[in-house]
């Protein structure tokens, strides 16, 4: 079987992208505002899981969506079928779930499955309330009062349950 074939799909995505754009790792990186060698450790395997900040530089360098690079191709076939509206549901939602875990391990807070799974949705919902009245970018920008605004209320409801 060829190193290709054994690679996560999102490297696949990302030399698929490097290769139309005429792109070689180096020149990648400086594109996205990375490391020198930052691609060619994705690309190597020395980078498995690169950080929701640094897919999202490398998709805006490549001309993407964070969603379709790190997705695989049944994954990137329902983006193509079901349009942008999609996509960026998807992409809001990939974008909640990394702020919010960044968030909660900078905070030292453990949540259960549960409780991420229930912040993610109540996030989301939030947001897309208000998503008639704000750009896309703006409900980016407000993600992050929302994660410290439900931790919060988290840790006082954790702390009153030990009282």
């Amino acid at each position: 079987m060829s190193k290709e074939k054994l690679s996560p799909a999102w490297v696949r995505n990302l030399r698929r992208l490097m290769d139309e754009q005429g792109l070689n790792p180096r020149r990648l990186s400086l594109l996205a505002g990375l490391n020198a060698t930052a691609v060619r450790d994705m690309i190597e395997g020395r980078s498995r899981f690169p950080r929701y900040d640094t897919v999202q530089a490398l998709a805006k360098a490549l001309g993407t969506t964070p969603s379709l690079l790190m997705s695989g191709e049944e994954t990137s076939n329902d983006i193509a079928s079901k349009g942008a509206d999609f996509g960026q549901h998807l992409d809001l939602l990939t974008e909640i779930i990394a702020r919010l875990q960044e968030t909660a391990g900078d905070l030292d807070c453990t949540l259960s499955p549960r409780e991420f799974a229930a912040m993610t949705a109540t996030i989301y919902r939030r947001l897309q309330e208000k998503a008639g009245d704000t750009s896309y970018k703006s409900q980016l920008n407000a993600i992050k009062p929302q994660i410290y605004d439900l931790l919060e209320y988290e840790a006082l409801r954790h702390k009153r349950g030990k009282a």
